[in-house]
């Protein structure tokens, strides 16, 4: 093992929470680095409840911004807000309105207004890649207006477009009418045409029409699909389509407010080279490489390529922006919440945190992991996503309560949700899993290699249940260093033989005479300098 001379004069002062040590005392970044924050990503419908009708609401969201802002949280993610044709608002029928089962448009200008006086930012879900089939623009599309039809893509119902399916080999031409229209997740969210110059800028006209009220990003859903790859008929364009088309339209939007943060949904697990091209066209894609080693790994024993994963993802990422900003998370509300993966155990979840936590970038929590609830996708006839969408665990007159369906899944997880400490009830507790995510923010606040730090670089020695890494930042004459190392494995590790100053230690705040790194948990040293 490499031994790391220790740095500087070890005076440890406590932040007052479990595990969490600083060594000196940081000069305020913020302003420098603006984008580098805490997201939270709500669907609003399972929220908050603020006028007892079973659905959240924005007034609900902003009841409980004290609980958010105690949390960490810099910046909302709001999944789709304004009127829709199903549940979840990913098929809009108004781009300029708010649904109204979330309040008016006053209680959103209200959540946002008062959301910045604690510090904490509003980023919607801009859904721009298709409208619901009930849009009034599709509607007159139907009806035989040739301005509207021009919004979307139509083909003559005798076109062949046998085997032309989309990328999970769904069928993507629907017929209407004389007529099949291309709706690339179903029939009911027809695509728009964004070679369109009028579409184009529509989706311009309505993100300013939403910086106006306030909002200060937008999350760009599906930009991966904006044009396809071969499943347009003569459109043969590759996904450096849709870079360029989304190049432009950010570029556009920063030009109207340069603080607007961007980024986009490129749901790419393995293709992290491809995916990184995408920082050409937002601020940042979603990470979805680092969030799929996370969920692979924080249950397992063996891990011995999570760390040379990550690291080559990273490098993939600096090759187009060296300042590149990631977007890791656990899970989001497509997934499976972890706390239900098969076998998961509390140290396990707590380990999740911890490697979430201690990587590049703005980590995303989904509303509810900082609790432990669960979610799986329903098997039953009635219901499907909703089951990983499920209300948040309030236990108080804000909880929602939405969902009805006979689905068994249902019912099995509001058993085992009501075995959960409620968000209340967690905050209380200073062993909570709550508690753990709170202090892990905290220790990230407080140390700029792990809140603004992008370098990242192996541990010398890992192995096939330590993984490790290097994570560190510098701005003019400050610089700082750390290492973080996971114990995925059964057995303790020794740690006795590395010099830097302990920061972080899994369910302890007592390092003196700390040798060993037990399992399933995290070390994290301050140390002179990484490889």
């Amino acid at each position: 093992m490499k031994k790391i001379i220790l740095s500087g004069v070890l005076l440890l002062l406590l932040l007052g929470f479990i595990g969490c040590t600083e060594t000196t005392t940081a000069p305020d970044f913020s302003s420098t680095y603006p984008d580098n924050r805490v997201f939270y990503e709500i669907f609003v419908r399972s929220f908050a409840d603020s006028d007892q009708d079973g659905i959240g609401d924005f007034n609900g969201i902003t009841a409980k911004l004290d609980y958010l802002s105690s949390l960490g949280v810099e910046t909302l993610w709001l999944m789709p807000i304004h009127p829709a044709s199903s549940y979840h608002g990913y098929d809009v029928t108004d781009y300029y309105d708010v649904n109204s089962d979330y309040g008016t448009m006053a209680d959103f200008e209200n959540l946002v207004a008062t959301a910045a006086n604690y510090g904490i930012e509003i980023m919607i879900d801009f859904v721009i890649n298709h409208t619901s089939s009930q849009h009034p623009w599709f509607q007159a599309a139907l009806e035989g207006d040739s301005t509207y039809k021009n919004y979307y893509n139509f083909v003559p119902a005798s076109t062949n477009t046998l085997g032309l399916l989309g990328s999970w080999y769904q069928t993507i031409w629907h017929t209407a009418g004389n007529e099949k229209y291309v709706g690339y997740f179903n029939s009911s969210m027809p695509d728009l045409n964004m070679t369109n110059t009028d579409v184009n800028q529509m989706i311009l006209d309505v993100a300013k029409f939403w910086i106006d009220k306030g909002v200060k990003g937008f999350r760009v859903d599906a930009a991966q699909h904006l044009f396809g790859k071969n499943e347009y008929l003569s459109m043969t364009y590759t996904y450096q389509a849709n870079i360029s088309f989304l190049q432009v339209l950010t570029q556009q939007i920063k030009d109207y407010d340069e603080d607007v943060f961007i980024i986009g949904e490129i749901y790419e697990e393995s293709d992290f080279r491809m995916l990184s091209e995408y920082y050409d066209a937002f601020d940042a894609p979603i990470d979805f490489p680092s969030a799929s080693r996370i969920s692979k790994s924080f249950t397992k024993e063996s891990n011995a390529a999570y760390v040379a994963v990550l690291n080559n993802v990273y490098k993939a990422y600096a090759e187009i922006n060296p300042d590149f900003i990631a977007m890791p998370f656990i899970t989001n509300h497509d997934m499976d919440r972890p706390a239900s993966f098969n076998g998961v155990t509390d140290e396990e979840l707590r380990l999740a945190a911890e490697m979430l936590l201690t990587l590049p970038g703005n980590p995303i929590l989904y509303y509810g992991e900082e609790l432990g609830m669960k979610g799986v996708k329903a098997q039953g006839p009635t219901i499907w996503d909703e089951t990983r969408r499920l209300e948040f665990l309030w236990g108080d007159d804000y909880q929602c309560d939405w969902v009805d369906s006979l689905s068994a899944t249902l019912a099995q997880l509001r058993l085992d949700n009501a075995e959960i400490a409620t968000a209340y009830e967690q905050q209380a507790d200073a062993n909570s899993l709550f508690s753990h995510y709170q202090n892990l923010i905290q220790l990230r606040n407080a140390n700029m290699a792990l809140k603004y730090g992008n370098s990242f670089s192996p541990y010398e020695d890992n192995t096939e249940h330590i993984q490790g890494f290097y994570r560190s930042f510098t701005s003019g004459e400050w610089s700082q260093n750390v290492l973080v190392i996971h114990n995925f494995g059964s057995a303790d590790y020794d740690i006795s033989d590395i010099d830097g100053t302990i920061l972080y230690l899994s369910n302890n705040d007592d390092f003196d005479d700390i040798t060993l790194l037990p399992s399933k948990s995290t070390v994290i040293f301050e140390v002179n300098e990484g490889e």
